[in-house]
């Protein structure tokens, strides 16, 4: 008897992570009680091993858990209100819903609040469905056929959506007939890839062969669809649970048998079906375990692999790489294009090739890199830029003792303190997380030792900039810039890769002690180039004359005679000087100040009071206003 198993048989991704991570918390945690809300996975065999390690089953939370309980989330997942309600509690939970799952939850909440119609296409009372129903209030219509769809009522946009384990050919029936009935659809094809590809390789064992055996629970879903589908195809189509049901004077009628098992089927049960078989077909049986573990090919770390994408997450890829468990690549292992999405950059279906970091994660699942890949792909490129004095792009990661560490092209790499920035940077985590050009310094591909030098490369660009800007810069010129740094003298503005300063004194047409109060570093300016240096390569810049100087609009503004609110500014022993407004100030003789006879201003008046003063004279050439404080306490209309 020729005997054939089905490569996509046994545990999908989502099963096998909640399987795992269930007894994985049952080893770690004895000391706490713990519980599934709900059946784990619907497989007995598999919920009496859970109960064996002392993990109970629960159908709704309720007040009287105890508080040292945790809880695992079966794969299937649970409505939104399950999750308040944990919460609400008080109590800890691990979620193991199937990232598949997980996404369509997402998608029916997010148009639920837009406005859709959530339809799901798949059984009412599947707990999968129920889960998904709670992420729009339990609003959805659910359509298990498309006999209902005629009868429905008018919606003016609706969402649909697939149960992950129904067939292609129930999903496609169902949305032709939606489509029909409504124009405005928003499709989503949520059948998950490891259910249809199962699907479609146990249609083509089941054609191939004169029997077939599905494994697995008969209360589970995507199980009884393998069943439909194939007892559809080949009449010879049995379904068992366990090897206990298996007939051997039944099967061996046959010249071939093919072997397939659902997503909550474990290894264990396929393994004991094709044992024994062995009873009748020992040699055939040894050929079939050789293929059967051949299938979960020997992999250790530091392997290439090369797989198939089955799912992309905005975190992580899941990868089929013919092993017993995916591979999962993090985005920070699989680009150093962080701000980019994983979706936009691969999709399901794609191959990627990766190296193998650690075969288990704790989890069960393999940890990849494809990075460390395209690291080894790309030393010439590291061996060029050197060769070529040619800039790479590089991403800073972290800093360390003496530098930062950055990445290019994949590959690890060191900027040392005094080659990160032209002057010295008392701060690197400025640094981190930012994209930057630097020139490789050093290389040693044996020691896998990389150094680079930002430094000389912005040294290059400033002089490109210099250059350009000395021979173009004219004085009276206006020029935008950023404030890069302020002293007590002035500040520097960067002005396309060359700094000109800007003297305190032409920061304002006001009087003012430090630059700070009136600019800021980081901030955008523009200015008037006063006076330009291209020997000493030296810019002066003014920022006060892109306003009109006070001064002119003196005229315009003040005459003698008018009485003035003004701000007491500052005091001398000969009086008292007083601001019109920024920029124009006035002087009050100790004679002007009071009626009375005074030593000094300050026995009168305070710094910042506001007061009220008559312009006595006004000379405009030497920027002068003589005001008298005591000749405005006649009651004479105010002039603001």
């Amino acid at each position: 008897m020729k005997i054939l198993l089905d490569k996509n048989a046994g545990f999908c991704f989502g099963v096998k992570n909640a399987v795992d991570k269930v007894f994985s918390l049952a080893q770690n945690n004895k000391d706490k009680n713990l519980y599934t809300y709900g059946p784990l996975i619907h497989n007995n065999q598999v919920i009496e091993k859970l109960n064996q390690s002392k993990v109970q089953a629960l159908n709704d939370i309720d007040e009287g858990i105890d508080k040292n309980s945790l809880i695992a989330i079966r794969s299937h997942g649970i409505a939104e209100d399950k999750y308040n309600k944990l919460r609400a509690m008080g109590l800890d939970y691990v979620d193991c819903t199937c990232p598949y799952v997980l996404k369509i939850h997402k998608i029916v909440n997010e148009h639920y609040k837009d406005g859709y119609q959530i339809f799901i296409v798949g059984d009412r009372k599947h707990p999968e469905v129920e889960g998904i129903n709670g992420w729009c209030e339990n609003t959805a219509v659910v359509l298990e056929d498309d006999s209902i769809v005629a009868n429905l009522p008018n919606y003016d946009k609706i969402c649909i959506v697939a149960q992950t384990t129904i067939t292609q050919e129930l999903w496609s029936t169902v949305l032709k007939e939606v489509q029909k009935r409504y124009n405005d659809v928003k499709v989503f094809e949520t059948i998950c890839s490891a259910t249809e590809n199962r699907q479609k390789s146990a249609a083509e064992l089941a054609r191939s062969v004169d029997c077939m055996i599905i494994i697995g629970s008969k209360e589970s879903s995507n199980t009884q669809k393998l069943f439909q589908i194939c007892k559809g195809i080949n009449t010879n189509t049995i379904h068992i649970e366990t090897v206990e049901e298996l007939s051997l004077e039944y099967i061996n009628k046959f010249k071939s048998v093919g072997i397939t098992a659902g997503a909550s089927t474990p290894e264990w049960i396929i393994k004991e079906v094709v044992t024994k078989m062995d009873e009748m077909n020992r040699d055939d049986q040894a050929m079939m375990m050789e293929e059967y573990e051949k299938s979960f090919r020997s992999l250790y770390s530091g392997d290439t692999v090369t797989g198939k994408v089955i799912f992309v997450t905005d975190d992580e890829v899941m990868v089929d790489i013919g092993y017993k468990s995916d591979g999962i690549i993090k985005k920070e292992d699989f680009t150093w294009e962080m701000d980019l999405s994983l979706k936009d950059l691969i999709k399901p279906g794609d191959e990627v090739e990766s190296k193998i970091v650690t075969m288990n994660d704790g989890e069960g699942n393999v940890v990849l890199s494809k990075k460390l890949v395209d690291a080894d792909k790309n030393w010439y490129k590291i061996e060029y830029a050197y060769n070529e004095k040619a800039p790479v792009d590089a991403v800073i990661k972290s800093v360390v003792k003496g530098g930062v560490v950055a990445e290019t092209f994949g590959i690890r790499a060191f900027i040392p303190a005094s080659l990160i920035d032209i002057r010295y940077a008392e701060d690197l985590s400025q640094y981190v997380n930012t994209k930057v050009k630097a020139f490789v310094a050093e290389y040693d591909k044996d020691k896998r030792k990389v150094v680079l030098s930002r430094k000389e490369y912005l040294k290059l660009e400033r002089e490109k900039s210099e250059k350009e800007i000395f021979s173009t810069i004219q004085e009276g010129q206006q020029v935008k810039g950023e404030v890069k740094r302020l002293t007590d003298f002035g500040a520097f503005v960067d002005i396309g890769g060359v700094d000109g300063l800007i003297h305190v004194s032409e920061l304002s047409w006001n009087r003012i002690k430090h630059p700070s109060e009136v600019v800021k570093p980081g901030q955008t300016v523009e200015a008037i180039v006063l006076k330009v240096d291209a020997e000493k390569k030296k810019i002066s810049l003014g920022l006060k004359q892109t306003t009109a100087e006070p001064w002119t609009l003196v005229p315009s503004k003040y005459a003698i005679g008018d009485i003035v609110n003004v701000k007491v500014a500052r005091f001398a022993d000969f009086g008292a000087f007083v601001e019109l407004e920024p920029g124009i100030d006035g002087l009050v003789h100790i004679s002007q100040i009071s009626d009375k006879r005074i030593a000094k201003p300050a026995d009168v008046l305070k710094i910042g009071e506001t007061v009220k003063a008559k312009i006595v004279d006004i000379k405009l050439e030497e920027k002068k206003i003589s005001l008298s404080i005591k000749e405005a306490a006649e009651p004479v209309e105010i002039q603001e």
